[in-house]
């Protein structure tokens, strides 16, 4: 950094040297709550300190104040006036995105706007600073202009806020992988996670000793993702005095918002648990307080799930993967229960409720992503290609005709779903007298199911469903929360993609 001050106009190292000095002494001691340990955690000698670590999720990030000097004594008192007042993860976000902008710049663009007066520095971010930055390295440097201003540093005081809030950022679209499509689960995938949860049930209600504790933790936390949408440090922070058991089977959960940057708009929210799912964290928090499901190490016991947000993250995208195939993180499955219910006519209000947000501008742009109710219809016959370049087929076996009719009769599929005879089209590992589930309806959407490998069959599935479906859309009005015009959806849009996947591979096989 030595040769970086060299560089500077002596006028600026004049300025910023000047600046220091007049600055008052930095407090001894800096508070900030630790709301993942919940502890008040202190940071002391800041002022003699070079390296500073910041407590964050079960880990400590540390901030490195070497890379600003000559201006090190300025970011330092910044660093306080940020810490006063946003949340630590905004506090240590913010700095990283200062860190990087220096490493890669030099300290010299940055010191120069600290020292120079607000137009000065406007015609420097215009023509300098917009040359080579990322979005997120403006929002950190206005955040620190912002803090100059209330510090009174410099030139910097409250009216040249309206001259910092006009400096442009690079354009980014925050919400591109929600344009584009490329985070929601396709259809056929957001069954099989249901299903898997249903399973889950189902095995406990059978027998709670044969679940095991990683199985029973990961189902409930996959519970808190797919359906409630909570992001990873929301679920990571649930505590086990936040879910209430009630005797006639309810489970509530509270929730605190934690993605504000302001610690004063923090509120906690409560959601109620699926009533047939609520077994699950029954036995989840009968096995916490019994202390035969320990937390990971360093992890409060407090905490219900007992792991950090990072852990929760791994443990979702390493279920849906072996249940879908494909690793979602959570982000993707808030982005799936979004569009789930922006496509199922939720208001914008209650949309911004359901996700946590303040402002229900966020909530337009899952709503400028959903079909017309015309392709809505057409989704539901399995015509609309919106979803196929996001779905993938369950990888389950095929079966032929010789293998199908050497299967017990139990394990061979059939029934009249809505008055139209099914028969012949695959086979089933688990047998129909065992499934809790509706014959066909279920089929193409189950682990079990193996379908026959020839795609001319579930062709004829898809014709006879395709009238019942206008039916209960006529109906019901299109209503999107009808049952069974969700199940009948979710169903054709299982069948198309077995068809597309055995046309591929007879396309495959004929290349060959």
């Amino acid at each position: 950094m030595t040769e970086a001050v060299f560089q500077l106009e002596p006028i600026v190292l004049e300025e910023i040297t000047r600046l220091s000095i007049g600055l008052p002494p930095l407090p001894p001691t800096i508070r900030y709550f630790d709301d993942f340990e919940n502890e008040l955690r202190s940071i002391r000698n800041l002022a003699d300190s070079a390296l500073v670590a910041v407590r964050l999720d079960g880990t400590s990030t540390k901030i490195d104040f070497t890379h600003y000097r000559p201006g090190e004594l300025i970011l330092k008192h910044v660093f306080v006036d940020f810490l006063s007042r946003l949340d630590p993860h905004s506090v240590a976000l913010r700095y990283g995105s200062l860190q990087r902008y220096v490493l890669r710049r030099g300290i010299t663009s940055l010191l120069h706007l600290i020292a120079a007066t607000p137009f000065d520095a406007r015609s420097h971010w215009n023509t300098s600073v917009l040359s080579d930055v990322s979005a997120v390295e403006t929002w950190a440097l206005r955040a620190l202009l912002h803090s100059l201003c209330r510090l009174n540093i410099g030139h910097w005081s409250p009216p040249a806020t309206s001259i910092i809030r006009g400096l442009k950022s690079p354009k980014v679209d925050r919400y591109r992988v929600v344009r584009a499509g490329d985070c929601f689960l396709p259809l056929d995938q957001q069954a099989m996670i249901i299903n898997h949860i249903d399973s889950m049930c189902g095995k406990l209600a059978a027998d709670p000793a044969a679940l095991e504790h990683d199985e029973l933790r990961d189902v409930c936390m996959l519970v808190m993702s797919f359906q409630y949408a909570f992001r990873p440090g929301q679920i990571a922070r649930i505590e086990l005095a936040d879910v209430r058991l009630f005797s006639t089977g309810a489970v509530h959960v509270a929730v605190s918002l934690i993605k504000q940057q302001d610690n004063s708009k923090r509120i906690r929210i409560t959601r109620k648990v699926k009533r047939e799912w609520g077994p699950l964290f029954n036995e989840l928090v009968k096995r916490r307080e019994a202390g035969t499901l320990q937390p990971e190490e360093g992890v409060p016991p407090r905490l219900l799930f007992g792991l950090t947000p990072s852990g929760v993250s791994r443990a979702i995208m390493e279920l849906t993967e072996e249940l879908t195939g494909d690793a979602w993180s959570p982000t993707d499955l808030r982005h799936t229960a979004a569009q789930r219910l922006a496509d199922g006519g939720i208001s914008h209000a209650g949309l911004t409720e359901f996700m946590g947000q303040t402002s229900d501008r966020i909530a337009n742009v899952y709503f400028d992503t959903s079909p017309a109710q015309a392709q809505r219809i057409n989704e539901a016959l399995a015509i609309s290609p919106i979803y196929s370049n996001l779905a993938k087929i369950a990888k389950t076996k095929t079966i032929d005709k010789v293998m199908l009719l050497g299967l017990p009769s139990d394990q061979q599929i059939g029934a009249v779903p809505h008055g139209v005879p099914i028969a012949g089209i695959g086979g089933c590992g688990l047998g129909q007298s065992l499934c809790t589930k509706n014959p066909v309806l279920a089929c193409y959407t189950c682990s079990q199911f193996m379908p026959l490998g020839e795609p001319e069959i579930h062709e004829e599935v898809l014709e006879s469903f395709r009238p019942v479906v206008v039916e209960f859309a006529s109906a019901s009005r299109n209503n999107q929360q009808s049952p069974a015009y969700g199940q009948l959806k979710g169903t054709l849009d299982a069948v198309r993609r077995v068809v597309e996947e055995l046309r591929a591979n007879q396309t495959g096989e004929d290349r060959e």
